[in-house]
């Protein structure tokens, strides 16, 4: 009897899981697992609202594609393109977002198509107001006269692969200059005024920090040092990602100048090379992915990996410190923790939370850096595991409201590699997520609250 009574008490737990028709709700806006107080003070949304319950925000679809839509300004444009070979819809995968708010509060969004292959005939575009037969049609940044080229002039735009935008209204570009697996011009920095819509500056990276033929820039991090209304943005550090020769390169823009820096956790892992996302699998060994700052630490981690790894940005930020070698700091370089699974990129908001999304299981999460870094402080965030597969470009941006919104976009890259894709089917997606919740303290269960709730509850 007492053995049948003390399995009763065991079981009891998990009865009211199941049969409690209010926990379900409950279980996403309360705690009830025990844990240290002032580590669930600073997990995201670890609050307990009192007096009632927050709504919990949604990710909601902004703009979404069958097939890319490219929109010319006029049809000499387009006549162009197509005598060049450079528009062949089915070819263009698009890669990163960027909104960007306007004084009126609408939101001027920018995406980017590196050119993978040929066929692609801009790639970096803002998103029009005109809808298409598989999407709403793209338009072509600055202009077109920008992009219409196979690489035979580097003075324009070859392949953008990713953007990120100052508090001056300056949009960084970086550009590959790599087609096809072919480095067919120098990558290159472009500052835009997004006021004006023109160049400011333009920046080459020398041979000695990137190795033609096996180099892939693909990411611009910005660290405003002089930020408005004092400052213009002039003090900027910009940390690039090398994804396929396992390497960072490091810009000063008062300066003009670049050093590199390596670490062989920069490097893909061969056990996480192998990648699944909704039941298809594809291989993928590429290095350091994704990189955000919190003006003290970079934190980065290669796309083939479940490992996330940090550096001081002091170290980073002086040069003399690389002057014996790009591998000279690496009792820096930090292990944080390991996930459960890979992602791809990631991005910061103000409060110091990190998101991500997980590939296998689909998760939306987020990890504040002033915890460990294990499951137990990751925070999953509602999201339909369908409109997140591959998420490849994400942002934190400010509203004119003030309020921050976590912006995505997916393009289901694992049926691109699979050759599964196909264009009567939704294949990429523009994101929304406001942050107000999160924000305000909203709970948000992490992987190990379940086994926490049957143990303490």
């Amino acid at each position: 009897m007492i053995r049948l009574r003390n399995t009763l008490l065991l079981l009891l737990p998990l009865f009211w899981l199941f049969f409690d028709p209010t926990l379900a709700q409950r279980r996403s806006y309360t705690s009830t697992f025990a844990s240290p107080a002032d580590t669930d003070a600073r997990r995201p949304g670890s609050g307990r609202p009192p007096g009632g319950l927050r709504p919990v925000r949604t990710v909601e679809t902004v703009n979404r594609w069958q097939q890319l839509e490219y929109g010319f300004a006029n049809p000499q444009d387009r006549q162009q393109a197509e005598a060049a070979g450079n528009l062949v819809p089915e070819n263009g995968t698009p890669i990163d977002v960027q909104p960007h708010y306007l004084p009126n509060g609408q939101a001027r969004i920018f995406v980017t198509i590196p050119r993978f292959v040929t066929g692609i005939p801009y790639t970096l575009a803002t998103v029009s107001d005109e809808q298409a037969n598989n999407g709403p049609q793209l338009q072509p940044y600055p202009n077109f006269a920008w992009h219409n080229n196979n690489g035979d002039d580097c003075d324009r735009i070859t392949s953008a692969f990713r953007v990120s935008i100052t508090e001056c209204n300056q949009m960084w570009v970086i550009d590959s200059g790599n087609i096809g697996g072919s480095q067919l011009c120098a990558p290159q920095l472009l500052q835009f005024d997004l006021n004006t819509d023109t160049l400011l500056h333009r920046f080459r990276f020398p041979n000695d920090t990137y190795t033609a033929g096996a180099s892939l820039f693909i990411a611009p991090n910005l660290l405003v040092q002089d930020p408005p209304p004092r400052g213009n943005c002039a003090r900027t550090m910009i940390y690039v990602p090398d994804v396929s020769y396992h390497g960072l390169v490091i810009y000063d823009h008062s300066a003009n100048a670049a050093w590199r820096a390596e670490h062989r956790f920069m490097y893909p892992d061969p056990d996480h090379g192998l990648h699944t996302i909704a039941g298809e699998s594809f291989i993928l060994m590429d290095g350091i992915f994704t990189v955000n700052n919190d003006k003290r630490n970079l934190y980065f981690h290669p796309l083939a990996s479940v490992s996330e790894y940090s550096v001081p940005l002091d170290v980073l930020n002086n040069r003399a410190n690389w002057a014996n070698g790009v591998d000279a700091m690496a009792d820096q370089f930090k292990l944080l923790g390991r996930r459960k699974s890979e992602c791809a990129t990631s991005a910061f908001d103000s409060r110091s939370n990190l998101y991500c999304v997980a590939f296998n299981p689909i998760k939306l999460f987020a990890w504040n850096v002033n915890t460990p870094y294990t499951t137990r402080n990751f925070g999953n965030l509602p999201a339909k595991a369908d409109e997140l597969q591959f998420v490849s470009g994400m942002k934190v941006v400010r509203n004119n409201g003030g309020q921050e919104e976590l912006w995505m976009l997916s393009n289901r890259f694992q049926k691109i590699a699979a050759g599964t894709i196909h264009a009567n089917e939704v294949n990429f997606r523009i994101l929304r997520r406001p942050l107000d919740d999160i924000h305000s303290g909203v709970f948000f269960a992490s992987d190990d609250d379940l086994t926490n709730r049957l143990i303490f509850t």
